[in-house]
């Protein structure tokens, strides 16, 4: 099964003061905080730290995502500051002793990524990747200067724990974990991730198996423990299809189906300025600077009409208000083909069965 390439880590920050918060975080003045407060009738959006996790591999050899084994039922936990799930990992093996292995899990990124201080703390021998045999596309101008490694993780473990000898799944069905062996890494440097957070579990390891993120429940299942209970015949069934090695989707709007990434580690909606242009806006917006691995960019914040997933409900007490987008010029659009980056703005209320295993994968949403 072919595998994938990096990730990306994006902060938006106010252009006055800039603070990075979290992934990709953004920091807004008082007083702008205090007039979307009034604006929203439930969740202050834009009082919370906005991630885009996209970077995207243009060449070189595809990172493993190693083999998975057995099931995993977490307790759904987000990343600080924002709505991106958080993984963590127990880590087998001579470097059990370093601490767990925490990861964000993240649809948007072609391959999973960890830092440098997490391959210190763990030991783990490290490769150069040549920046003529290696190229990635990212926010900003800057990505030719950065200097990825290529490591293999050691095996790590997702939930229970003592597993017998035989294996992590076991004779009478009761399941003992995910075990997770042979996956690679990029090791790179990446500031502005949360607290508490070592890296991002990537589409290579997501594409193995079945997983679902159940915000009603409370729940992060990953296996196939993931398909009971069935979801209802009503559910929102999005087809998929992979491209450079993450899934895209396409969304409706009112000049015709968009092609979008679908990605999890994206704290908001991200859009390409023409498609923005062809929506309805309903305010003028705020400029903000996106920072990230490949540099700074303008941006703004505005929120449209006009923009949807087919078929699926506006957020519980917003029916009228429309969706929160990031417009930007990123060259991650050009490179994937696509006119959004559906995160979080999209995704937060929603249970989610992602089935990247499958051909063709599909995504459900009830």
């Amino acid at each position: 099964m072919p595998s994938c390439g990096p990730i990306s880590a994006m902060a938006v920050a106010a252009l006055a003061p800039m603070a990075p918060l979290g992934l990709l975080a953004v920091n807004l003045l008082a007083a702008s905080l205090a007039t979307s407060l009034a604006a929203t009738a439930t969740r202050p959006a834009l009082a919370r730290p906005v991630a885009l996790g996209a970077l995207i591999q243009l060449a070189g050899r595809p990172l493993s995502g190693g083999t998975v084994q057995g099931e995993a039922r977490l307790p759904l936990e987000r990343a600080a500051g924002g709505d991106t799930p958080v993984l963590e990992f127990q880590v087998l093996g001579a470097a059990s002793g370093n601490g767990p292995l925490r990861l964000l899990l993240d649809t948007g990124a072609s391959s999973t990524m960890v830092t440098p201080a997490l391959a210190q703390r763990l030991g783990l021998a490290s490769a150069a990747l040549p920046p003529a045999a290696f190229q990635l596309a990212g926010g900003g101008q800057g990505c030719a200067a950065l200097a990825p490694r290529r490591t293999r993780l050691p095996d790590l473990r997702l939930g229970a724990s003592g597993v017998a000898a035989g294996g992590v799944g076991q004779p009478d069905g009761v399941s003992r974990g995910l075990l997770l062996r042979g996956a690679e890494a990029l090791v790179l440097p990446v500031a502005a991730l949360p607290a508490g957070v070592d890296g991002v579990l990537g589409a290579p390891t997501l594409r193995l198996l079945p997983f679902r993120i159940d915000p009603v429940a409370g729940q992060v299942v990953l296996g196939p423990g993931a398909l009971q209970p069935p979801p209802p015949r009503a559910a929102l069934r999005l087809a998929l299809r992979w491209h450079r090695h993450v899934p895209l989707l396409q969304l409706a709007s009112a000049a015709g189906p968009v092609a979008a990434l679908a990605d999890t580690g994206a704290e908001g909606l991200f859009l390409q300025p023409a498609l923005a242009a062809r929506l309805q806006p309903l305010d003028r917006g705020k400029p903000l600077r996106l920072v990230g691995f490949c540099g700074e960019q303008p941006v703004l914040r505005q929120r449209f009409l006009g923009l949807a997933l087919p078929g699926l409900a506006p957020p519980p007490g917003q029916p009228n208000q429309g969706l929160e987008g990031i417009v930007t010029a990123n060259p991650i659009f050009a490179q994937l083909g696509v006119g959004a980056i559906v995160g979080q703005e999209l995704l937060r209320y929603q249970r989610q069965l992602w089935r990247l295993d499958r051909t063709p994968p599909q995504l459900l949403l009830w």
